[in-house]
C-alpha cells in the first residue's frame, strides 16, 4: 500500500537546499479500484448489519425469525425446565433460580426469549461499531483496518447459525450476504494477509459455500433440468369409469395403483388368476414394461412410482415396451387418484445434475445443525444435546489419547530400530505397509473378540491407525543428519546412544512432530470406529450408531455428533502442534 510517511515528510521539509535547487513533488494518493473495493463491500455489510440490527429490535416474542431462532427454542427450553425442583442442567439450574428470585412458579417463555432478544440485539450492535471501526480504518488507510474487520467476520459467522431460515422470509440472508461482503473485502485489502486472517476467511468460506449450495438447491428444485413433454391424463370421475374407458377402447392404457387393481385385473403374463372369472377378463396389467426413462443416460423425473402399474387391453399388450411410448397418449386415471397426483400430473423434466444431496435430509442448515445441538437429545429432556456429546467426545478422547500415546511410542521405536538396522528395515518394513492395506472395520471386530469390550480394545484400534505415520517420519527423521555430521560425532568416539539423542533425534523432531499431528486426528477416527464393534454408548461412536438410526426423521443430531468429532480431533491437533511449538522453540533457543 502506497501511503505517504510523515515523517519523511518532516526531514524533507528540514533539509538545507542549494540555491535554485527544487525537491520533486510527492505523489498525490490515488484511489484505485482495489482500494476502494474493500471499503464498499464493508459499507455493504454495515448495512446488512443494520437491518438486521433493526428487525431484532423491533422484534417481538412471538416473531417467527426470533422465536424460531436458535436462541429463541434455547429460552423457551429453558422456560420448561424453570418449574422443576431441581433441573439436572446448568441453563435449567439458572432459570430456576431466576424463577425462585422473582417469586415465580417458573418462568414465562415470551420473558426469556425478550432476554434473548436483548442480547442478540447487544451482539448485532457491537459488530455494527466493529464494522465501522475497520471502515474507518479502510478510509484512512492504518494497517489495523483488518482487525476489526476480522472479528466483524466471525459475529457475521456467529449470526448464520443463530438467525433461522423461514419460508417467506429473508431474514437469514442478511448475516450470509454480509459474511460473503466481508470476506471479500478482507482479501481484497491490498495489505499481506496474516495467518488469522486466512482461516478466519476460509472457515466463512466453508460456510458461506454450504448455505450457498443450500440456497441453490432450493432455488431450482434440487435439480437442474430441461423441460420434457407430459403426460396426457384423461382424469375419469371413479376408477371403474378410467378402467370401462380403457375395456372400450376410449383410451389405450390407464396408469393406476396396483393395490387397486390386482385383484380385479390379470396380469401379462397370465399367472394363476383366470382372466375370464375376473371383472374386467379383456384388460392385462403389463409387468414386463420397461418403467425406466433415460435420454443419452439422464434420467427423467418423476420416476414410476413402484405402486403404480400400467393397464391396458389384452389385445394391445404387444404394443408397448416401455413407458417411455406412452407419451403423449390419452392415459385413463380418475380423481383423486395416486398415480394423478404424484406422477401424471407432475411436469416431466431431464434431470442434468441431481442436487439432492442439498435437501434438508442430506445437508440440513447450519442453523437447525446448532439449534438441536442447544436441545435435548430425546423430546422434553433433562440435558442438552451439547452436553451429552460433550461428555461423549472427553470420553472418546480419553481412549484415543490412550492409543495414541501407545502408537507414537511403538512408532517411534520401530522408527529407531530400522535406522539403525538395514536387516530390520528390509525384512519388517513391508510388513508395516501391509499393515495399512487392510481395512480397520476389518480389524476392529477382531481387536474386540481377542480382548473383550472395553477401553483397552479401542486403545489397540486407535494405537494401529497411530503408529504407521510416526514410525515412517521417525526413521525418515533420524537418517537425515549430514554424513559429515556423523562421521564428526564417531571421530568424536561417541556411542550409538549417544549420537542418537545429540544429533539424530534432534534432527528429526520436526519430522516426528510432523507424524504425531497426522496421528492426533487418526486416533480420534480410530476410537470412534472402535467403539461400534465393541458396544461402548458413552463415547461418540455409540452417540453416531444411535442417531443413525433416526437419520430420515431428524439428521441434525447425526450433523451435530459428526460437528462435536470434528471438534475433538481438531483439538488434538492443536494441543501437538502447542506441544511442538515449546519443544522447537526450546531447540531453536539452544541452538
Amino acid at each position: 500500500m502506497d501511503q505517504v510517511n510523515p515523517m519523511a515528510n518532516s526531514v524533507r521539509d528540514n533539509l538545507p537546499l542549494a540555491p535554485g535547487a527544487v525537491l520533486p513533488e510527492q505523489p498525490a494518493r490515488t484511489f484505485s479500484l482495489r482500494a476502494v473495493l474493500p471499503f464498499a463491500l464493508t459499507l455493504v455489510a454495515l448495512l446488512f448489519l443494520i437491518l438486521l440490527f433493526n428487525i431484532y429490535q423491533n422484534a417481538a416474542a412471538d416473531t417467527p425469525s426470533l422465536q424460531e431462532s436458535t436462541l429463541g427454542q434455547l429460552g423457551i427450553w429453558m422456560a420448561e425446565r424453570s418449574g422443576e425442583a431441581d433441573p439436572p442442567s446448568l441453563l435449567g439450574q439458572f432459570a430456576r433460580n431466576q424463577a425462585l428470585a422473582q417469586g415465580l412458579d417458573r418462568l414465562e417463555p415470551s420473558a426469556i426469549v425478550m432476554a434473548m432478544r436483548a442480547g442478540l440485539v447487544v451482539f448485532i450492535g457491537l459488530l455494527i461499531l466493529a464494522n465501522a471501526v475497520g471502515l474507518v480504518g479502510l478510509l484512512i488507510q492504518t494497517s489495523w483496518a483488518r482487525t476489526p474487520l476480522v472479528l466483524a467476520l466471525i459475529g457475521l459467522d456467529l449470526l448464520i447459525f443463530i438467525v433461522p431460515p423461514l419460508e417467506n422470509e429473508s431474514t437469514a440472508a442478511l448475516p450470509i450476504l454480509g459474511a460473503l461482503a466481508l470476506s471479500v473485502a478482507l482479501l481484497a485489502v491490498r495489505a499481506q494477509a496474516s495467518k488469522l486472517v486466512g482461516f478466519v476467511v476460509l472457515v466463512s468460506s466453508v460456510i458461506l459455500v454450504w448455505e450457498g449450495l443450500k440456497a441453490f438447491g432450493t432455488l431450482t428444485n434440487h435439480q437442474i433440468a430441461l423441460p420434457q413433454p407430459g403426460w396426457n391424463a384423461q382424469v375419469y370421475p371413479s376408477l371403474e369409469d378410467a378402467l370401462t374407458a380403457v375395456q372400450d377402447g376410449s383410451v389405450p392404457a390407464a396408469i393406476l395403483d396396483e393395490n387397486e387393481v390386482e385383484d380385479s385385473i390379470a396380469t401379462d403374463p397370465v399367472g394363476d388368476l383366470d382372466p375370464a372369472a375376473l371383472p374386467y377378463p379383456d384388460l392385462r396389467i403389463l409387468t414386463a414394461l420397461e418403467t425406466r426413462t433415460t435420454i443419452a443416460g439422464l434420467p427423467i423425473a418423476p420416476g414410476f412410482p413402484g405402486r403404480l402399474v400400467v393397464v391396458t387391453r389384452a389385445d394391445s399388450v404387444d404394443r408397448w415396451q416401455s413407458i417411455s411410448e406412452l407419451v403423449g397418449q390419452p392415459i385413463a386415471t380418475y380423481e383423486g387418484a395416486f398415480s394423478l397426483d404424484r406422477f401424471l400430473a407432475l411436469p416431466r423434466n431431464l434431470v442434468l445434475v441431481d442436487l439432492k444431496i442439498t435437501n434438508d435430509l442430506n445437508m440440513p442448515h447450519l442453523q437447525t445443525i446448532a439449534e438441536s445441538l442447544l436441545q435435548p437429545a430425546r423430546r422434553n429432556g433433562d440435558l442438552l444435546l451439547v452436553r451429552i456429546l460433550a461428555d461423549a467426545g472427553v470420553f472418546t478422547w480419553t481412549e484415543a489419547a490412550l492409543g495414541f500415546v501407545s502408537g507414537a511410542l511403538l512408532g517411534f521405536l520401530l522408527g529407531t530400530l530400522f535406522a539403525h538396522s538395514g536387516l530390520l528395515e528390509r525384512g519388517l518394513l513391508p510388513f508395516v505397509v501391509a499393515s495399512q492395506t487392510v481395512p480397520i472395520l476389518a480389524i476392529a471386530p477382531m481387536v474386540v473378540i481377542w480382548l473383550g469390550a472395553g477401553p483397552a480394545s479401542v486403545a489397540v484400534i486407535s494405537m494401529y491407525l497411530t503408529f504407521f505415520p510416526v514410525t515412517i517420519n521417525t526413521l525418515r527423521g533420524l537418517t537425515s543428519p549430514n554424513p559429515m555430521a556423523i562421521e564428526l560425532m564417531q571421530s568424536y568416539a561417541a556411542s550409538r546412544w549417544t549420537t542418537l539423542w545429540k544429533l539424530r533425534f534432534p534432527a528429526a523432531l520436526p519430522y516426528i512432530f510432523t507424524a504425531l499431528k497426522v496421528s492426533a486426528t487418526a486416533s480420534v477416527v480410530g476410537a470412534i470406529i472402535g467403539e461400534l464393534p465393541s458396544g461402548i454408548r458413552g463415547g461418540l461412536g455409540g452417540a453416531i450408531l444411535n442417531f443413525n438410526q433416526y437419520y430420515t426423521s431428524d439428521p441434525t443430531k447425526l450433523w451435530a455428533a459428526i460437528f462435536i468429532a470434528a471438534l475433538v480431533g481438531i483439538f488434538f491437533f492443536l494441543l501437538v502442534t502447542a506441544v511442538e511449538r515449546v519443544v522447537l522453540g526450546r531447540r531453536v533457543q539452544a541452538l
